[in-house]
């Protein structure tokens, strides 16, 4: 009865087994149990008919209650797939690949959340763990801190057939101590990792998993993965992006098909060879490369062109040998069955091909490090070598290729076996207060600097009069949104140090299409480019504009209309296309460059940022303050400038004006840098159109706001523009605002109020205001009514609209102009009042003092003009 009861509890267990570890299945993966001895068994979903062909290696055998499983004849064991077979006690043991599995003592896999650079004295106290290492149990977690590789290799006892392993024979209990060297970054190279170093023994992809889409190989006896573009690491497991296209001489990268370069064609590359030999360009007709085809080569170290039109290839050879490790630019041109070489300094070499035939027809994909076929082609190209070492710039009829994989940004149709040449650049490189770094070409880098710093590791700080801007630098302010439909107007001034960069940029979104505005520089030439939606204008510069130079540029656009205005050269006019006229500009606004140039239009051809020098911009008459107005900003330092000196002595601001500068000097102060300290404050103040006064009393500001105003004044313009009196919201922020406002605009005075609900506008118009005489104004406000009396004479009425009829301000009041005039009067008046001012009065009884009650002022002089001696004649 016992016997009975213990054999029911033994099927009741293997019963129990199978569902378990059925059910730890599904799409036929399997379920390994590793026993004392190691052997190996793996359990499957569905059976061997509906699996077949044969999915085993030997015999399949099904499970009665679903599923199957694999087994060996005798003589063989199985392997760790659970599927194939592998012959008993061969005389090497099992020793574990360096990469990022292990296995602890009871033949377990797990897996370590970190890198070593070295690895000792793995403890193996039950032996050597079964073949268990695949790409099921990869991702398994530990608390262990070693990392090994998941494949498993076979090593003689006592030897150290491969590099950086060694397994001594014996050992008590089966331990063994295996030291493992991994070179500083953590990764093998492809050659090494996977070549099995069983001497005499097969070698085989069985069992090698390569990810992301990678293919394993055998490659000069050796194992290989071969890793799709934008994959690397032994077993393709890192994604990565190619920028400056890094080949080890077994790959290649595939970029789109030569087009319109059948009679002619222009090529710049950039190289820095670690090998002699191999391919750097080929393109032609068919694969074999026994038509039409052109190909760049190194061969023993000189560079050669060879080209063949299909009746006759030519051969350039490059004078000089290319220098290995360093970087070499070769040019080649072919015109009609004309073509030329020239590497480096070297003087240019021609040749031409046989025959009469002077077209090329190209249908292959432009192939750069390798092809996929070498032996296909190495007859006519006379290598079979693929390139070894990195590229840096192609350039194809002056346009510069980008190498990164094709989406919305990139031209890399497809590749084998790249790598990234900057990947290690920033290695070691702290870029301090904030700063990170990044990649500026193959083997440099650069520290993105916040504002505020620079410097090469952003350790230097000082004010900015001037920004400078590096070619790696930006300011990001807000977008303009919807507020400039129908008219804009850029106005800015620079100076150029190189002859390409955005200067200005604003788009709709960051897909790369919609609405833009742009101005950058391409080869010198300024292009001004927007798109309304259908098609962009592109409006470009006669000439190219000197660098070092200071440029004054206007471009405006009214509706699908452009113009361009450079220094003194003739304006250009353009169009866009289609037939949208408005244009909204949702994303933010940069100038001298992107933080991300993949998010700018692609009909803006912004790719690379400004060097140089940026002094004044605004747009519809509104200055940007460069600096403080900035909501971001990368890599921007102070230009070389007279302002950088800070010239300005006693709190005078320096005002940059192309190479030099004006001092805005304070009540007080007088002269070039405000050097002079008057000898008594002004009696009658006189402005010169960048001057002004501010009020902040009380007993001034509220006979100013409210429901009404009474204000008399006596001026003497000379000036036919400029803002005289000013009280209001700021309406670079509010544009809609309320306002009260006075001055003269091409030489009427205007007198202008908005309570919130609608603008009013009352216009004198006579010129004898401008006979060098005081005359007197009067202006009186009652709700929205308004009305301007003039030399007690001639009066001007007008009203505003709406139902509004108090009006608010920032309780401030200015008289003789703002600190930024166009910006806060939203493009009403462009400058200050240029006069004198001899007397103020509020509500029919305030005499203001006008430099005694002053706040503050700016640049206010003494008028010459012996001033009205009894105010009483104000009334």
């Amino acid at each position: 009865m016992a016997s009975k009861l213990c054999y029911i509890y033994f099927i009741t267990f293997c019963y129990w087994f199978l569902i378990v570890s059925l059910f730890n299945t599904s799409n036929n993966q399997m379920t390994v149990s590793a026993t004392e001895r190691g052997k190996v068994v793996a359990f499957f979903q569905t059976s061997c008919a509906s699996a077949a062909p044969n999915p085993c290696q030997q015999v399949c055998t099904d499970i009665r209650s679903g599923g199957f499983y694999c087994e060996c004849r005798a003589g063989f064991d199985i392997n760790a797939d659970g599927m194939t077979c592998v012959e008993t006690n061969p005389p090497p043991r099992d020793a574990i690949l360096p990469g990022s599995t292990k296995y602890n003592s009871d033949g377990e896999v797990v897996v370590s959340d970190y890198d070593v650079v070295q690895v000792k004295s793995i403890d193996l106290t039950k032996g050597l763990p079964p073949l268990v290492a695949s790409a099921h149990t990869r991702r398994l977690k530990t608390e262990s801190s070693l990392v090994l590789d998941r494949a498993v290799y076979n090593l003689p006892l006592g030897g150290s057939d491969m590099t950086g392993f060694n397994v001594p024979e014996g050992g008590a209990d089966n331990q063994y101590d295996v030291d493992l060297e991994i070179p500083e970054g953590g990764d093998y190279d492809p050659d090494n990792r996977l070549q099995n170093p069983l001497q005499g023994g097969a070698v085989s992809c069985n069992g090698v998993v390569c990810e992301n889409n990678g293919t394993c190989a055998i490659v000069d006896s050796k194992i290989a993965c071969q890793c799709p573009l934008g994959t690397f690491g032994v077993y393709c497991q890192k994604e990565i992006e190619v920028t400056y296209p890094k080949f080890f001489g077994n790959g290649y990268l595939a970029l789109p098909v030569l087009r319109n370069a059948h009679k002619e064609f222009h090529v710049s590359l950039q190289f820095r060879p670690e090998s002699p030999d191999g391919l750097l360009l080929f393109s032609g007709e068919s694969s074999d490369a026994k038509n039409d085809f052109f190909s760049i080569v190194l061969d023993a170290g000189y560079v050669f062109f060879r080209f063949d039109c299909g009746t006759g290839h030519a051969e350039l050879k490059s004078v000089s040998k290319v220098i290995i490790g360093g970087w070499n630019r070769v040019v080649i041109t072919r015109l009609d069955n004309k073509g030329t070489l020239q590497l480096n300094d070297d003087h240019q070499i021609e040749d031409f091909s046989q025959g009469d035939y002077t077209r090329i027809t190209f249908r292959l994909n432009l192939y750069m490090g390798g092809y996929s076929t070498m032996s296909a082609i190495a007859g006519r190209i006379s290598t079979s070598h693929q390139f070894i070492g990195c590229v840096q710039e192609l350039l194809i009829n002056g346009r510069r290729v980008d190498f990164r994989k094709r989406g919305l940004v990139g031209e890399s149709e497809f590749g084998v076996n790249v790598g990234e040449c900057s990947a290690n650049v920033c290695d070691g490189v702290v870029c301090q207060n904030g700063g990170t770094c990044t990649a500026k070409a193959a083997d440099q880098h650069v520290c993105l600097c916040p504002l505020g710093f620079y410097g090469d590791t952003c350790t230097k700080n000082s004010a900015v009069h001037v920004p400078h801007f590096s070619g790696y630098s930006y300011l990001e302010f807000p977008g303009l949104q919807r507020s400039v439909l129908s008219y804009t107007e850029i106005e800015i001034v620079f100076k150029p140090i190189s002859q390409d960069g955005t200067l200005f940029y604003n788009g709709f979104s960051r897909d790369r299409s919609g609405d833009f505005i742009s101005l950058s520089l391409q080869d010198g030439h300024l292009e001004f480019r927007f798109d309304l939606g259908t098609g962009p204008a592109v409006i470009r510069s006669t000439e190219p504009l000197a660098t070092n130079v200071w440029h004054l540029v206007r471009a405006s656009r009214t509706g699908l209309m452009g113009t361009l205005h450079i220094d003194g050269q003739p304006q250009i006019s353009g169009q866009a296309e289609g037939a949208y006229t408005q244009l909204t500009l949702l994303d933010g606004l940069y100038l001298g460059g992107h933080p991300n140039f993949d998010h700018t239009s692609k009909h803006a051809n912004a790719t690379r940022s400004f060097t140089g020098c940026l002094q004044k911009v605004s747009i519809n008459k509104k200055t940007l303050s460069l600096i403080g107005g900035a909501v971001k900003g990368v890599n921007v330092s102070p230009c070389s400038h007279p302002c950088a000196g800070r010239p300005c002595m006693n709190g005078g601001e320096c005002k940059p004006i192309l190479d030099s500068y004006t001092c805005y000097c304070p009540i007080g102060y007088s002269n070039t840098n405000c050097e002079d300290a008057q000898d008594q404050l002004p009696t009658t103040p006189m402005f010169n159109g960048e001057s002004y006064l501010m009020y902040k009393y009380s007993n001034v500001i509220k006979r100013v706001s409210g429901d009404k105003i009474d204000l008399q004044l006596y001026i003497r313009p000379t000036g036919r523009n400029g803002l005289l009196f000013w009280s209001g919201e700021d309406l670079s922020k509010k544009s809609t605002g309320d306002y009260f406002a006075l001055g003269f605009v091409s030489g009427m005075l205007q007198l202008r109020y908005n309570l919130g609900s609608g603008e009013a506008l009352l216009i004198y118009n006579d010129t004898r205001l401008f006979d060098g005489e005081w005359h007197r104004i009067r202006i009186q406000r009652d709700k929205q009514d308004a009305y301007m009396e003039i030399d007690r004479k001639e009066v001007v009425e007008g009203s505003s609209a709406g139902e509004y009829v108090s009006l608010n301000t920032d309780k401030t009041v200015y008289l003789g102009g703002l600190p930024a005039v166009s910006e806060k009067t939203g493009g009403r008046f462009t400058s200050g009042f240029a006069g004198c001012v001899s007397g103020m009065r509020l509500a029919t009884e305030y005499d203001v003092k006008l430099i005694g009650q002053a706040h503050m002022g700016r640049n206010v002089g003494q008028c010459h003009k012996p001033p009205v001696k009894d105010l009483n004649s104000l009334r």
